[in-house]
């Protein structure tokens, strides 16, 4: 019994200590080498809306790393929030910018919204937005 579970532990072992420990991401087409960034700003408070506007921010970030950063990707977890990016490589110790534009049309109440900046950066990145939208439409009470 027990050389069995030693089998065991021994197989898990080698199965998950296989993979490579470089920290770069590998991809078919080049490698990109991982790098840091960091906002000047990752919340933004809108303060109070009427539904239906729209409101933008532009949330500004340096590359603080030794490498070029670029976006891939930027995800929210609602339709209402637009992004905007300029593609291509922000060289270390330059400047980017996201601009989101937040759409409060049918929204009402506290709103607070996240976004997801998928980049070659050494750890995900994340921003939120949020506001006080009073709806006329749909009265409730805060």
């Amino acid at each position: 019994m027990q050389k069995l579970v030693l089998s065991v532990l021994c197989l898990i072992l080698f199965a998950c200590g296989n993979k490579p420990a470089d920290k770069k991401e590998k991809n078919t087409q080049y490698t990109v080498e991982k790098t840091s960034i960091e906002f000047k700003e990752k919340v933004h408070d809108f303060g109070r809306l009427k539904a239906g506007e729209i409101v933008l921010f532009t949330f500004e970030y340096t590359n603080t790393g030794l490498h070029n950063y670029e976006i891939e990707s930027i995800q929210s977890d609602c339709a209402c929030v637009t992004t905007y990016f300029k593609k291509g490589a922000v060289k270390p110790g330059e400047k980017g910018i996201i601009e989101v534009e937040f759409n409060t049309a049918g929204l009402v109440g506290k709103e607070f919204k996240t976004i997801e900046i998928y980049g070659n950066s050494k750890e995900l990145k994340h921003l939120a937005i949020f506001a006080q939208v009073k709806n006329d439409l749909l009265d409730i009470k805060n």
